[in-house]
Formats: C-alpha cells, structure tokens, sequence
C-alpha cells in the first residue's frame, strides 16, 4: 500500500514540537498521524503551508480567531502560513487519522509562478474543500504521491515536488472556484476574535492580564474567560502562554540566551517558565537550544 511508504506517528500532536519552525526534511513533508487518545495541539502558527486530511475515526475541531472550524471526514482543510490556529483531534470516537503534508513558502511561491493563476486563493483563514471534490479529484491519493518524491534525488525532487505542489494549487483553484467547498465556521465570536487579536499583537508584553483584556473588550473577566475558552479550545491564559512559548523558542533559535529569551517573549518569572517549558515540550529550554545546536552542526558536517 502507499500509505505504508508516508512515515506515521502515534499519539503525536505535530504542532507541539515543531510549531513555528521550518521544515526539516526538505521543502514538502507528508506524515500520517493516528491518534488514541483526545489530544488538543497548542495554539501556534508556522512559516509553511499545512494541509490536513481526517482519514478516519472522528471530526477535528479546529479555531481560528474567533472561529470555529469542524472537519469532517473526507474534507481538506488549508491552512496559509502565519494563521495561528489549534485543533483538537478524537472528539467522539476511539481513533483519529490523518493525512498531514507541510509545504514551504519557497516552494509554495515558485509553484504558484509557475501556475500562471493570477489570483491567489487564500487569505487568513483557512479553506476547506468539501469530500466528494476531494474524492473526484483524487486528493488525498495526490498528497500520499507527494511523500514519494522524499525518496528521490536532488535536483529531481525538487523538480517532481514544485510539479506536485503545482498541481494542488490548479487544482485547489478549480475546486474553488466551482464552489465545492465546505460551509463557513461553525461558529464565530466577534468577541472572541477582537480577544485573540489583542492578544496576538501584544502577547510579549509583561503586564498582559486576562483583567486587562476584559476592560480591553469590555466584558467581564469571568464572561470573557467562558466564551474564549468555547470559541478557542483554550484557556485566556494558556493561549498566551502558548503565543509566549513560540516567541521564545524562536528567540532561542535565533541566538538569544534562554533568560533574554524568555524576558523578551513577556515571562515575568523565570522559574515558572522553566517548568512550563519542560511541562510542555517535554525538554528544557537547554536541552532545546543544545538540540538545535546539534541539529546545525550535523546539516553543516553533512
């Protein structure tokens, strides 16, 4: 089968130790995720393209903004560069597979030259194609072709994958343009989206409090608090911590010391942060600059 040919992963939600850096493996990666348990991914965005593919088991719950998206079986849902977003997989049933393809903006942009499309499809919110234009076009056996080209040689996989992803975004266009596309969010909060934009654009300063963005919004604390939670699949304070912990970790890649990382991304106690690091990503901040360290050092002796 060509599914066994995609590297899969169990119980692994990809946004949390890779959100917000760039690809590793190349300019397009395709994993197959299964997960057993109900998993929420942390609030994050990327420099890359990500399509997601629910295979089976249940729908994926995923907000954007003040949105919220489910997606169900046999829809493809797109999401651009730079969107923060989350999502929570295995709502109802004992299982949930999906199909996960990443794509650089590099790559993204020189396929979308070479398309000739002269409007581009996307903004900043996510697309969702319905199933049967997923099924009449023969999507989802397009995405599993694309890991194939992870066993060729350069420059040959460069040309076979900017073909591939020419061909996504042909075919993207033409779906979308017929309209097969699934419906708008299943709800949305006008509330909770000027929230999450305060918060997106202030999340590094220190004295950002829940109480603060209450009065920014005018609404209570405890009703902001309800509705953020509903509307986001996370708390007030966990998204922010969420929005701080990427800010960190690229500051931590970009050379800063771990304390100027953590005091530029908006920490006020170290210790805590520390602990949340760990609580989060599984390593500490250390163990994360060394890793990223032995990283370049093995692409540079490569």
């Amino acid at each position: 089968m060509l599914v066994q040919k995609v590297p899969h992963y169990v119980d692994s939600v990809l946004t949390k130790e890779k959100a917000a850096t760039s690809l590793q493996g190349g300019d397009v990666e395709v994993a197959w995720y299964t997960n057993q348990s109900n998993s929420q991914s942390v609030v994050h965005s990327h420099p890359y393209y990500e399509l997601i593919l629910p295979v089976s088991g249940s729908s994926v719950r995923y907000s954007v903004g003040g949105s919220v998206y489910d997606l169900h079986l046999g829809e493809l849902i797109f999401f651009p560069g730079e969107v923060f977003h989350s999502g929570k997989f295995n709502i109802t049933a004992d299982t949930s597979e999906r199909l996960v393809v990443q794509i650089s903006a590099d790559i993204w942009e020189k396929a979308l030259a070479q398309s000739g499309l002269t409007e581009r499809f996307w903004g900043s919110e996510p697309v969702i194609l319905d199933a049967d234009a997923v099924l009449q076009w023969d999507l989802r056996g397009l995405l599993q072709r694309m890991a194939l080209a992870a066993g060729l040689e350069a420059p040959l996989r460069q040309a076979v994958e900017q073909c591939e992803v020419t061909e996504l975004l042909l075919l993207f266009s033409h779906i979308i343009h017929r309209r097969h596309t699934a419906p708008p969010p299943s709800a949305t909060s006008l509330l909770v989206a000027k929230a999450v934009a305060y918060l997106q654009a202030n999340y590094t300063d220190p004295q950002l409090t829940v109480a603060q963005l209450a009065r920014y919004t005018y609404t209570s604390r405890e009703h902001l608090s309800r509705v953020f939670k509903e509307y986001t699949l996370e708390s007030v304070h966990g998204y922010l911590t969420n929005l701080r912990m990427q800010h960190c970790r690229n500051a931590i890649a970009a050379g800063f010391s771990v304390l100027d990382a953590c005091t530029a991304s908006g920490f006020t106690n170290y210790s805590s942060f520390l602990k949340s690091f760990r609580a989060l990503y599984g390593i500490t901040p250390s163990e994360y600059r060394a890793a990223l360290r032995q990283n370049k050092g093995a692409e540079t002796s490569g």
